[in-house]
């Protein structure tokens, strides 16, 4: 009898304590599985509630080669509260066609396991695809010829910007495969911290993407092949307009080399220097929003809950700038003072999504409107963007084209005074604030605890009887 009341109490027990568990902060999720030789099978972890991104180390993938990372972050408010889902995900590229099995692994993610199943990816040949596809052939600019068989190199994508338009800059250490030398990383950590204090400018706005380890990847050099070792990669935002000077600088390596006698080694450090690079930063043409503008490439998109609505009944309002560029430091629409509306300042949501290519996503700003009036209103008349197109040269705007009308009286603010109010804001003075709101999520957690307890304390009691 005692047996059978425990089991209850505890399968009681452990209802409440699922019913009130959070969902999974942490995640593994994959992408496609069916692929072509062209494309990546994306391996993802996706984080809840947590503000700052964390170390990910993923799982080496037999016959799989490891490539970009990317980094995406969506911020947004849920009934008043503030969500960040953070996504980290590693790229895999397959040299040749066929059925991969990807076994099962885990991650240690913010101190937490995450555990995957295994899983079958499949890799389709498409119609020029060959084992060549994998073998960039990469340029970079501080090696003249094929003399140098190891070189550390600094390399950016643009030696001219705009300001505030992004550019990528990577360091990466370069060993041709047929190199006479073996050589080994020596005090990597240390020296890292040390180029990128030094690499790093101070006038820029930083997008990292996150290298917590060194891959080595096959990549092809005017004809020669190397392996490459990445060690740093993000996109610069220059905020001031003088030029970017990236200095020279030294990565030491641990070098063996055979000595005169037979089956003798003897290891040296050997330093290996980059070459400076320098990125010209132009200033934008004259403009009266010359400093405020956002530079890049961007395009809208907006959505009304409603197109038809009365005077005094509020209507949500979306406007969503999304492109390229850097997206975390979106200004607000410029929004046009009018008599025939009240519009209350935005609720801001974000997705920024950081690769080595580009920074990527969309700022929502969601808007409520209240209309004082009848009529037809064009909201162009109100909501519009002004930004630098950096394709185009030249300054642009994103207006509006959605259109809202409005049926019924003009607003009568007398009489309305008596039954009602006529703005979001109006009679605030009046409200008693020292009246607490009713949380009833607090109230169910605080009844739910007190059941908890009780059936503990009814437990204790089973056993002592």
């Amino acid at each position: 009898m005692k047996l059978y009341a425990l089991l209850n109490i505890f399968l009681c027990f452990s209802g409440i304590a699922l019913a009130q568990s959070p969902e999974n902060p942490a995640t593994i999720e994959y992408g496609s599985k069916n692929l072509t030789l062209d494309q990546p099978f994306l391996i993802s972890v996706v984080l809840r509630d947590v503000e700052t991104r964390p170390s990910v180390i993923f799982p080496e993938i037999k016959d799989l080669e490891k490539r970009s990372k990317s980094a995406t972050s969506s911020v947004s408010t849920v009934d008043g509260r503030k969500v960040v889902i953070q996504t980290i995900t590693q790229e895999y590229y397959a040299r040749k066609a066929g059925n991969y099995l990807i076994p099962e692994f885990t991650l240690t993610v913010n101190n937490q396991r995450l555990r995957s199943e295994e899983t079958m990816v499949v890799f389709a040949k498409t119609g020029e695809a060959d084992e060549s596809a994998l073998a960039d052939d990469v340029a970079v600019t501080e090696v003249d010829d094929n003399s140098q068989s190891v070189f550390l190199s600094v390399q950016t994508d643009k030696k001219q910007v705009y300001i505030r338009q992004g550019f990528a800059v990577r360091i990466s250490l370069y060993i041709a495969e047929n190199a006479p030398v073996q050589m080994e990383f020596y005090r990597f950590n240390e020296q890292l911290q040390a180029i990128l204090k030094a690499v790093r400018p101070v006038n820029c706005w930083e997008e990292n993407i996150g290298v917590e380890e060194l891959i080595r990847r096959k990549v092809t050099i005017r004809g020669r092949k190397y392996a490459e070792y990445n060690m740093y990669q993000a996109r610069l935002f220059p905020i001031t307009t003088e030029d970017i000077v990236l200095p020279s600088v030294k990565l030491d390596m641990l070098v063996t080399e055979s000595g005169g006698a037979v089956n003798v080694e003897k290891k040296l450090v050997k330093g290996f220097y980059s070459r400076p690079v320098t990125v010209v930063v132009r200033q934008l043409p004259d403009h009266p929003l010359r400093d405020q503008v956002a530079v890049g490439q961007y395009s809208l998109k907006e959505r009304l809950s409603s197109d038809l609505v009365y005077p005094g009944e509020s209507v949500r309002y979306m406007f969503k700038v999304e492109g390229v560029g850097n997206i975390a430091a979106i200004p607000a629409p410029v929004i046009q003072a009018s008599s025939s509306f009240d519009i209350y300042p935005p609720e801001r949501s974000q997705v920024i999504r950081r690769s080595y290519q580009n920074v990527v996503g969309e700022m929502t700003f969601d808007y409520f409107v209240v209309p004082r009036k009848d009529g037809e209103f064009p909201l162009s008349r109100y909501f519009h963007w002004i930004y630098f197109d950096v394709e185009k040269q030249k300054y642009d705007t994103l207006t509006s084209a959605a259109s809202l009308e409005v049926r019924g009286d003009d607003y009568k603010l007398a009489n309305l005074s008596l039954s009602g109010s006529s703005g979001l804001y109006d009679n605030l003075e009046n409200l008693d604030s020292s009246r607490m709101a009713i949380d009833y999520k607090e109230i169910l957690k605080d009844l739910t605890n007190i059941l908890i307890v009780l059936l503990l304390i009814t437990m204790v009691w089973v056993f002592r009887k």
